[in-house]
């Protein structure tokens, strides 16, 4: 009889242990490196946000800085006088009273609605 018939001239088994432990490290090795890859570019990416942040934070402090400078009461007195600010005196009509005033008696107070209709549409000057 021919015992070399069932002897197996390649291990069989020991070569598929060791492809499979090849390919699981080589599987963990190319994890290894994605997932550092993709740590890498989000740190970039955080990194970028951070410096568009800080520059946004400063053009808002700049701004914010323009707009205390320019509604100063010392900076639109001074356009007042120069004219570029044009402002008109309230008329009474246009003034509407809740609380009727100090100098007004009881009596008037009361003869009178003190509420008066008032619009808000622009009047021609």
């Amino acid at each position: 009889m021919n015992r070399r018939r069932h002897a197996n001239i390649v291990p069989v088994a020991a070569l598929v242990r060791w492809v499979v432990v090849a390919f699981f490290l080589a599987a963990a090795g190319l994890g290894y490196v994605y997932f550092k890859n993709q740590m890498q570019a989000t740190g970039n990416d955080i990194r970028s946000l951070e410096a568009q942040l800080a520059s946004l934070r400063t053009q808002d402090d700049t701004v914010r800085a323009q707009i205390d400078r320019l509604s100063s009461h010392s900076y639109l007195e001074r356009r007042l006088a120069e004219g570029f600010i044009q402002l008109t005196p309230i008329r009474d009509d246009c003034i509407v009273r809740v609380h009727p005033a100090a100098s007004r008696t009881v009596a008037s107070a009361d003869e009178s609605d003190d509420l008066q209709p008032v619009s808000n549409r622009l009047t021609a000057q």
